[in-house]
């Protein structure tokens, strides 16, 4: 091949692509156009509030709304339709200390699909109150259940572990001297009967750490 076929081919492949490159910046061009004049519109969505992330061996004594109106903008193609599983809202308690503490909820606090703009959110900002928790080894007790007819013939109880760990607020302890099971209703009333039953927390910050079943064996009268 001469120099010349060679710087023709060249050329031709050049011309080739420059056409594609141009159809390519058309286009791009066009939809630009066509989303920027576009009218724009507003929407108003109520939305789930998620607080998460709250620091260790702290907990949350108040109760912050948990839904949020949010205000969005953008190409109506975008907005109609737009369900509101598609944003969400939330507050993030990573770097939070004890006491109460604003939030500021600003568009970085709502995730919403790309081309939508945030432009209001209420209300502005979430309170929360954040107090210090301790743990403790609480004792554990079974409520039996089935009436007194049952209960007298229980003769002795056996649960395992004797004991569970609780995380709650310093003054709740004082309120749970033990800690009960749910109602445990024997089947029968001869020999023993052994089940595994959950333990339930009364006091409104209390949580059990770890597994909150124990093992109950009644032992009945002979």
């Amino acid at each position: 091949m001469s120099s010349v076929d060679l710087f023709r081919v060249l050329r031709r492949i050049a011309s080739q692509n420059l056409v594609l490159k141009v159809l390519a910046l058309a286009l791009a061009v066009a939809a630009w156009w066509f989303v920027a004049g576009e009218s724009k519109v507003l929407v108003s969505f109520t939305v789930p509030l998620e607080i998460r992330n709250a620091p260790k061996g702290l907990t949350m004594t108040n109760k912050p709304l948990r839904e949020v109106e949010v205000r969005l903008s953008g190409p109506s193609s975008l907005l109609t339709g737009m369900r509101p599983t598609e944003i969400s809202a939330g507050v993030d308690l990573t770097a939070a200390r004890a006491g109460r503490q604003l939030f500021t909820m600003d568009d970085r606090a709502v995730k919403v699909p790309p081309g939508i703009k945030v432009q209001r959110i209420f209300p502005s900002s979430i309170e929360v109150i954040l107090e210090r928790t301790e743990r403790r080894a609480i004792p554990v007790s079974v409520r039996i259940g089935g009436g007194a007819a049952v209960r007298k013939r229980v003769a002795k109880v056996e649960i395992d572990p004797l004991s569970v760990e609780i995380e709650a607020l310093p003054e709740e302890f004082a309120r749970m001297p033990v800690i009960y099971t749910e109602e445990v209703v024997p089947e029968r009333t001869e020999g023993a009967y052994s089940v595994d039953a959950r333990v339930e927390t009364r006091e409104a910050h209390a949580k059990i750490v770890g597994n909150p079943n124990v093992r109950v064996k009644i032992h009945f009268r002979k």
